[in-house]
């Protein structure tokens, strides 16, 4: 993983093979920014996603292994209950026949590459629990 910050935004550059989970940890502990808003393209492969139930309120998740475009890649980094940032993504991926499946994004392995746009916040971006549905949303 490697990343730029331009004195308002950064880029952050997967290579192959790398694991998105682990990259946002590692620019996470390397910035320290307090939020942002993520917006992404490019390749993957073992995409985990998920689908929220509001009623069960549980995740119904799948992995999809073939390599697949990333379509469209967007959401955020926020802080959680507990002080650990956390990344809220949701994803659209097609594969080789254009088939699209979207979802919440768990995690992925980079294809070729992965490209991301990371609009800092420059105040905390902060989640706590909400008892209706159960998640932790955006304060």
């Amino acid at each position: 993983m490697t990343h730029m910050f331009d004195g308002y935004n950064d880029v952050i550059r997967l290579a192959h093979g790398e694991r998105l989970s682990e990259a946002l940890e590692q620019f996470i502990a390397e910035t320290k920014l307090p939020g942002a808003w993520l917006s992404g393209l490019g390749a993957a492969s073992n995409v985990e996603l998920g689908f929220f139930n509001l009623s069960s309120r549980e995740y119904k998740w799948r992995t999809f292994g073939n390599m697949m475009e990333v379509v469209s890649l967007t959401g955020n980094l926020a802080y959680d209950d507990t002080g650990k940032m956390v990344f809220h993504l949701h994803g659209v991926f097609a594969d080789d026949e254009y088939r699209v499946v979207g979802g919440h994004v768990k995690d992925l392995v980079a294809g070729a590459t992965l490209e991301l746009f990371v609009h800092r916040m420059y105040q905390l971006l902060k989640r706590v629990h909400d008892d209706e549905t159960g998640l932790q949303l955006l304060c």
